[in-house]
């Protein structure tokens, strides 16, 4: 399973609407952080997934949300 397919797999897994964020993607999924966030990036250009960035509070911690 790659590294988009496990992003997914996790995404899913959230109730619809919920935001889900974590600092621990690489150790989530046993994956580099550099691949996981050009895939995090590659998702959200497609459109499969929404990111939020806080205008308060961490700016570097983003919120991510599957596009259903």
């Amino acid at each position: 399973m790659g590294v988009r397919e496990k992003i997914l797999k996790v995404l899913e897994s959230i109730p619809q609407g919920v935001l889900y964020s974590t600092t621990d993607w690489h150790r989530i999924l046993g994956e580099d952080k550099r691949e996981i966030r050009r895939t995090l990036d590659e998702l959200e250009a497609e459109g499969r997934i929404e990111v939020v960035r806080s205008r308060e509070g961490r700016k570097d911690k983003p919120l991510y949300r599957l596009r259903r």
